[in-house]
C-alpha cells in the first residue's frame, strides 16, 4: 500500500540537494508541493495521495514513479 509519509520522505531525498546540506522539513516539502504545511499534514495524517501533484513533482525533477510511490528502483526516471 503507498503511504504518503513514505513519499513525503523520498521527497524530502530528491529536494535535500537544494536545500544545501540543511535538514528538510515536512514544510518545505508543502511548499514544493505547492501546499500549506497544514494541508500537508493533513494529508498524511489520512494518507491521502495528492497523484496530480506528485506526478508534476516527478516529471519537474526527472523521478521515477515507482521510486516515489514504491520505493523500487532508481531515483531517477529512465528514459529508454
Amino acid at each position: 500500500m503507498v503511504e504518503m509519509a513514505d513519499i513525503i520522505e523520498r521527497i524530502k531525498d530528491v529536494i535535500s540537494k537544494e536545500h544545501e546540506g540543511r535538514k528538510v522539513f515536512d514544510k518545505n516539502v508543502a511548499h514544493t508541493l505547492g501546499f500549506s504545511p497544514d494541508n500537508l499534514g493533513t494529508k498524511k495524517s489520512r494518507n491521502l495521495i495528492p497523484y496530480d501533484e506528485l506526478t508534476m513533482f516527478c516529471w519537474q525533477h526527472k523521478v521515477s514513479f515507482d521510486w516515489l510511490f514504491f520505493g523500487l528502483g532508481k531515483m531517477e526516471m529512465n528514459y529508454a
